[in-house]
């Protein structure tokens, strides 16, 4: 994989739109200021690329939105196997706002091609299709392509333990001490089904076995011939027990035939007697109807004499009553003449009352005086009032242009002060860009310097190697002539160099900060120069408006006004304290006059109707009272007669009489008695002659049912017992069944165990992962040995040797000597080694196309950095982009290419230089 643009906005320091290509880029620095945004830059890649970053992993990624943005987006554009790809990836504050897209390009290049998208399914699915073009995960990406230096030197200088303990951390091998836990969890739980398998087999299927189900099956087999002799003995007493009970069942009835006889013939006296009671009931039954008539006509009559009473006691109640109304009602019409009197003082009461809402409206007291009041008018009124109210707006006004006045010379004071403060910055900052090209100028100087004494320095320590017309080590030829002897200090020279470096560095920091704030404050002063233009402008015609509303106020409005209102308030004082509540009560009056002979009259007429209504009542009552005594005479005469012909009195006929139905019953149950007793003879010979000369035994049936019920009792107990034998028989079959199944499960458990257990065994930490380790660091070695040799032109080889690391000194002879004797940029050559050697062991066959490097230079010397430089170099003719994150100058400087990040209040930028 090989970035080819980057493309960020919003993203922690990158505040605005940042575009970085990476296209014709091979070996570069990544520079700037702490804090600028170098290793988001980094964040930005594996972000993009997985949605995750090393220092936030994949949880919090809202702390990547810059500060007061909603999202942030990242686009990254690289070639993989021959193919360019472009990912895109926002992220929100909220999770409708997140978005992944990925595409391939086809058909020409960045400019001219079509994008195809490759982004169906989920983000999921997204991430997973991304991760496969890349040939790497995240935890493998971040180990292959971004390479912290510190961890590789401490590899170097460790000891055994220490070494292998930080090579597994590199190499992700913690998955080695998971695995060994999950074996371990796995011949847990292999050993414990072993275990309840084999509890299993000894104790509940301990009796399950093949002869225990042959012993069931003959038992079922003897069972079954008992149960079909049972069966055939419980029908013959079935078909014995059905002749019995059908003879039984005769002799029943003719038992109860005999009986019933005779409880009817017993019966015979009594309906007797019930005959003689229906003829006497039908005898008078004629005079009944007249003994009722009489009753009922005497009632009627006492009735009709009680509401005649009633009738005349409520005539001379409804004629008092009437008088009563006539009284009341001259009485009303009388008071009802002072109503038009009372009318006439309402009106005026009304008029006093609009001239007190008037004055209330006006915000004036009833007590309101004035020396010089003026006859109440309206439009005199609203006229003062109008004037006045343009005298106070005007007054307001006033004072609010005094106060805008204020303010807008305030802030012009401090416009001026701001305006000095920013003469003074700038010229701070033309200062600062003199003393930086002054510090510069001195700085290449002493670099310049340092690099002659280091040269004449190299010379020099090659002295006591080189005689007089002897060939030289290095070259082979013969010395002519000898370097000179000790130069310039170099320490001296690399201390003041660093010093003019440090002091180069903060007026640049110094001038960034200052010219940011120079541009946001001209930016500020601009806008206030024109808000307060404006504000002037608004308080001119706010002072023309002023003037306008004083040229429309004539006179004293507001004591025309108090005037005025004296005159009303006076006025309404002369119709008393509260003219309302007088004309509320005048109108109660009114109304209760007018109600008092409303309800006369009504009760009058009220008090007529129901006099002769009363009247009415009487008359009807006497002739319906008259009626009544004719009919209940009629009534009395008839039944004398008819009681002297039936020779009875009437006490008498009531005793005797019965109803209709209760005649009928009578007459009806003699009937039916004659009826029965024939019937039950008739049927009392027919079953005698059934029964025959044979006699019916109850005794033989009640044996016969009791051996059938024993018979079927027993019949139910052997199919019960066979039933039982049968499932018996079922269940073992399946036990023995699960025996078998239990049998090969605790086999296999078994299997299972000695092969986990052999794992788990093998994979102890102290066996397998040492192992493992021991030989990537072998082939970590010779990877990184190679590497050396070439990065080093040919001088060292890193090897092990008895467990630790040496260096094989190639211009010494092929001397071996332990790493810890090499010099800094020796050893960094060294680490730079084992760090790409581990990018292309995590990386396999893949071809890695981008390395950065994180910051490991700062305590390098000079001459440690020219190796450092040097080696960049020759790593780059291997065919890999590789970027250099390093805060010293010297080093950046001496790369082709440098990507300078420079933070503002605006938020970071990158800006490409060389």
């Amino acid at each position: 994989m090989r970035p080819l643009s980057l493309q960020l906005r919003g993203f922690t320091a990158f505040r605005q739109h940042t575009e970085l290509d990476f296209a014709d880029l091979e070996l570069f620095a990544l520079v700037g200021p702490t804090g600028s945004g170098k290793s988001s830059l980094l964040d930005a890649v594996t972000f993009a690329l997985y949605g995750e970053t090393a220092r936030l992993g994949a949880s919090g990624m809202e702390a990547l939105i810059s500060q007061g943005e909603r999202a942030l987006l990242v686009e990254l554009t690289f070639e993989a196997a021959g193919e360019t790809y472009r990912v895109t990836r926002t992220r929100g504050r909220k999770a409708s706002d997140n978005e992944l897209r990925f595409e391939r390009l086809e058909g020409g290049n960045v400019d001219g091609g079509e994008w195809v998208g490759l982004n169906t399914g989920t983000q999921r699915d997204i991430g997973a299709r991304i991760e496969g073009v890349v040939g790497l995960d995240f935890s493998t990406f971040t180990r292959c392509v971004l390479l912290p230096q510190g961890q590789f030197a401490a590899l170097l200088h460790g000891k055994a333990r220490q070494r292998q303990e930080l090579l597994g951390e590199l190499l992700g091998l913690s998955h080695v001490g998971r695995m060994h836990a999950v074996a371990g969890d796995r011949v847990k739980d292999f050993k414990h089904q072993s275990q309840t398998f084999g509890t299993l087999l000894t104790t509940e299927y301990a009796g399950v076995s093949a002869e225990a189900v042959q012993t069931l099956r003959a038992e079922r087999e003897a069972l079954s011939t008992e149960l079909e002799t049972l069966a055939q003995a419980r029908e013959g007493l079935l078909a014995r027990q059905g002749r019995l009970r059908d003879g039984e069942k005769v002799w029943r009835a003719h038992e109860e035939a005999g009986r019933r006889l005779k409880a009817e013939e017993a019966r015979g006296a009594g309906v007797a007697d019930w005959q003689a009671k229906a003829a006497r009931a039908r005898r008078v039954a004629a005079a009944l109807p007249l003994l009722d008539q009489a009753e009922r006509s005497r009632i009627a009559l006492e009735r009709e004499r009680r509401e005649w009473d009633a009738a005349v006691s409520a005539l001379r109640g409804a004629q008092a009553a009437s008088a009563r109304a006539q009284a009341e009602q001259r009485a009303a019409e009388e008071a009802a003449t002072r109503i038009p009197e009372l009318e006439r003082r309402a009106e005026e009461l009304r008029g006093a009352e609009r001239d007190a809402a008037q004055l209330r409206r006006a915000g004036a007291e009833v007590s309101l005086s004035h020396p010089g009041p003026l006859p109440w008018d309206e439009d005199a009124y609203h006229t003062a009032a109008q004037g006045a109210e343009r005298a106070e707006k005007l007054r307001t006004e006033r004072r609010l242009l005094e106060t805008e006045r204020a303010a807008l010379q305030a802030e012009r004071d401090r416009l001026s002060a701001d305006e000095a403060l920013q003469r003074s910055e700038q010229e701070s900052l033309e200062r600062l860009k003199q003393e930086g090209q002054r510090v510069k100028a001195e700085l290449d100087a002493a670099r310049k310097a340092e690099d002659e004494a280091r040269f004449a320095a190299g010379l020099a320590a090659y002295r006591p190697h080189l005689h007089m017309g002897e060939p030289c080590p290095l070259c082979e030829q013969v010395v002519r002539r000898l370097p000179e002897g000790e130069g310039a200090d170099l320490a001296a020279l690399g201390a003041e160099v660093q010093v003019l470096d440090a002091t180069l560095q903060d007026r640049r920091t110094r001038y960034s900060d200052l010219r940011g704030k120079v541009a946001a404050r001209q930016d500020r002063l601009a806008e206030k120069r024109v808000a307060l233009s404006d504000w002037e402008e608004r308080n001119k015609q706010r002072e023309l408006d002023a003037q306008g509303l004083e040229a429309l106020i004539v006179g004293h409005p507001e004591e025309d006004r108090r005037r005025l209102l004296a005159g009303l308030a006076a006025r309404v004082r002369l119709a008393g304290a509260d003219p309302a509540r007088a004309r509320r009560s005048v109108q109660e009056e009114i109304t209760a006059l007018r109600r008092a002979a409303t309800d006369a009259a009504q009760a009058l007429s009220s008090a007529q109707s129901a006099a002769a209504a009363a009247t009415a009542t009487r008359d009807a009552a006497a002739r319906s009272l008259a009626a009544r005594e004719e009919e209940a005479g009629s009534a009395a005469q008839a039944l004398d007669t008819l009681l002297r012909e039936l020779d009875m009195s009437a006490e008498e006929v009531r005793a005797a009489g019965l109803a209709e139905a209760e005649i009928v019953a009578l007459e009806e149950g003699v009937r039916r008695h004659a009826a029965t007793l024939a019937t039950l003879r008739e049927s009392l010979a027919q079953l005698g002659a059934q029964l025959g000369a044979a006699p019916f035994d109850p005794a033989e049936l009640a044996q016969v049912s009791r051996d059938l019920t024993a018979t079927e009792a027993a019949l139910n107990s052997g199919r019960e017992r066979a039933g039982s034998l049968t499932e018996q028989e079922r269940s073992l079959r399946e036990r023995l069944t699960r025996r078998a199944e239990i049998e090969a499960q605790a086999a296999e458990a078994s299997r299972q165990l000695d092969t986990w257990q052999t794992l788990h065994n093998a994979l102890r930490v102290n066996e397998f992962q040492q192992f493992m380790l021991a030989e990537v660091e072998a082939q970590l070695l010779t990877r990184a040995g190679h590497l050396l040799h070439q990065i080093s032109d040919g001088r060292y080889r890193l090897t092990l040797e008895k467990g630790e690391y040496v260096v094989q000194d190639l211009w010494n002879a092929g001397e071996v000597r332990a790493v810890k004797t090499l010099s800094g940029g020796e050893t960094f050559l060294a680490s730079l080694a084992l760090a790409i050697s581990l990018s292309d062991y995590l990386a396999g066959n893949r071809q890695l196309g981008a390395l950065f490097l994180d910051e490991g230079f700062g305590t390098l010397d000079p001459q440690a950095l020219e190796a450092v430089a040097t080696a960049l170099e020759n790593l780059r003719v291997q065919g890999r982009m590789v970027g250099v994150v390093t805060h010293v100058e010297s080093l950046s400087e001496r790369l082709p290419s440098r990507l300078l990040v420079s933070k503002s209040v605006a938020g970071s930028t990158v800006q490409r230089v060389g």
